[in-house]
């Protein structure tokens, strides 16, 4: 399940994060790539303070989304950091760990924290078995995608993109679990607005919670 959700963090906060980052504090993104990796990656990452501050707020943020919680189902974030590429830079064709910090990661997440118009390129490609598809997020815009895929960002052609990634170890390990439940939820949620809480909805919430009880990982 590849799912994009458009304002996941209202504009106003990243807004704010953005404001506060120190340009000085990127350096070269090589340092946390894979021995492999490092032959393809050419962007820049943020490290210290300021990006740990940076980072807990977009994720209070997201956890506050209740769309997004329905996505991941988050047990443990693995690791999130800002990156950032300017014009020419660009992270080829890679797999993400397994592994971060000794958490397993089930869902890659990328969140977008320059508006569009502040670049050009920088597109998100997905390889999976029906070829590649390609993503530029706005501010505030998040994709969350099964950690499995073979991923890509293209070069920034002009201007410099900005974005939160994250890996996220899911109560619900395999990917087709959480979108049965997902999809689950959401039906439920769409009866009950519905119709109230009607037999169909005490059905689909008894559904939906047995096989989350099956499934989780806890």
């Amino acid at each position: 399940m590849i799912i994009q959700i458009s304002n996941a963090v209202d504009t106003d906060t990243v807004k704010s994060i953005v404001a506060g980052l120190d340009a000085r504090q990127f350096s070269d993104g090589k340092k946390t790539a894979g021995w492999a990796a490092k032959d393809v990656k050419n962007n820049q990452q943020l490290s210290g303070k300021k990006s740990e501050a940076a980072t807990q707020v977009l994720l209070d943020r997201l956890q506050q989304n209740a769309l997004v919680q329905s996505v991941m189902r988050p047990k443990q974030v693995a690791r999130v950091t800002i990156n950032r590429y300017q014009q020419g830079e660009y992270y080829g064709t890679h797999m993400d760990d397994s592994l971060m910090n000794g958490v397993r990661t089930d869902i890659s997440f990328t969140l977008g924290l320059s508006p569009l118009s502040d670049f050009d390129g920088g597109e998100l490609v997905i390889e999976d078995a029906s070829g590649e598809r390609s993503w530029r997020l706005g501010q505030g815009d998040i994709l969350m995608y099964p950690s499995h895929y073979l991923h890509r960002v293209n070069p920034v052609t002009k201007g410099s993109r900005l974005a939160m990634i994250g890996w996220v170890q899911s109560l619900v390990k395999q990917p087709n679990y959480r979108e049965l439940l997902f999809d689950i939820e959401q039906s439920l949620k769409a009866e009950f607005d519905a119709n109230g809480k009607s037999e169909n909805f005490d059905r689909l919430t008894k559904v939906f919670h047995n096989l989350l009880r099956e499934w989780a990982d806890v």
